[in-house]
């Protein structure tokens, strides 16, 4: 009973370990994406909608992965 109650810990610090990252990284990467952005409007004012559209993208993809990342877990539990 005591080595299957350790077994079950540490599958459970596995789980959390891998599912750590779905809450930093996206956040942080987000960030990282606006002040990119924000650097590149400031030195160049004057863009073209789509140079904005693609300025944005690392911020829009960071937003997308979370959701998509999020149905992936659920699956995989499911499963």
């Amino acid at each position: 009973m005591k080595l299957q109650t350790l077994f079950l810990i540490l599958l459970a610090a596995l789980i959390f370990w891998l599912v750590t990252p779905l809450a930093i990284l996206p956040p942080v990467a987000a960030y990282v994406g606006y002040r990119s952005y924000r650097h590149r409007r400031h030195q160049y004012p004057l863009m073209s909608r789509s140079r904005i559209l693609m300025g944005m993208l690392p911020m829009l993809l960071a937003f997308a992965a979370v959701p998509l990342l999020l149905y992936a877990i659920n699956a995989g539990y499911r499963a």
